[in-house]
């Protein structure tokens, strides 16, 4: 059993993170135990979270290490590969030598979008064409309305779906659409690979 700790802005983004890294796990045929640690108040909140993590467990005050650190933050309006950097000088690699930073462009519910025919199949209608925009709520405001209009009710977040969508999306091809969610993919893939392998 691998102890993953997760890092993330919100319920929606712990969602998808533990969906995408359960399904990872299993196609490398690894048991997983996932502790969420941050997933409330935003990317302020998970960072500071994170921040006082990493020097509990450098002064000592912490234990129970775990084997693969996840943090997924969304890239907002400076681009994915910028955010990635940005969170991963915040790592302390002498603490979490094991780490994969996800950072959706520009946010969470875009992944939802990815895989056209896996949207579709698990929301019941087609997803709307990709603005391409980068305002704060744009991509919530598409999922909830895609998620009305097919007649579906929306019980607690419009990223409940994302579970369903995780496990019915071809991989490759939702990567392909959104490149920042492929370079999660890919380095999740590789992080849980190798924790399979030892």
């Amino acid at each position: 059993m691998a102890e993953l700790a997760l890092f993330c802005e919100d319920r929606g983004h712990e969602l998808f993170s533990r969906a995408i890294t359960n399904r990872l796990a299993d196609e490398a045929g690894l048991a997983v135990d996932i502790r969420v640690i941050s997933a409330s108040r935003g990317k302020g909140m998970a960072i500071s979270q994170l921040k006082g993590w990493q020097r509990s467990f450098e002064r000592g005050l912490a234990v129970g290490k775990p084997d693969l650190l996840v943090v997924v933050i969304d890239g907002n309006c400076t681009g994915f590969q910028a955010k990635h950097r940005e969170i991963e000088q915040l790592i302390q690699t002498s603490v979490f030598p094991s780490y994969v930073i996800g950072c959706p462009d520009p946010h969470v519910e875009r992944w939802c979008f990815a895989d056209a025919e896996a949207f579709e199949q698990v929301v019941g209608s087609a997803p709307p064409p990709d603005p391409g925009k980068c305002e704060r709520g744009a991509y919530k405001k598409l999922l909830r309305d895609s998620i009305a209009s097919s007649g579906q009710v929306v019980l607690t977040d419009v990223m409940e779906v994302a579970p369903d969508i995780v496990r019915a999306a071809e991989l490759y091809r939702a990567s392909k659409a959104q490149p920042s969610l492929g370079a999660f993919v890919n380095d999740l893939r590789k992080r849980l690979s190798t924790l399979s392998s030892t």
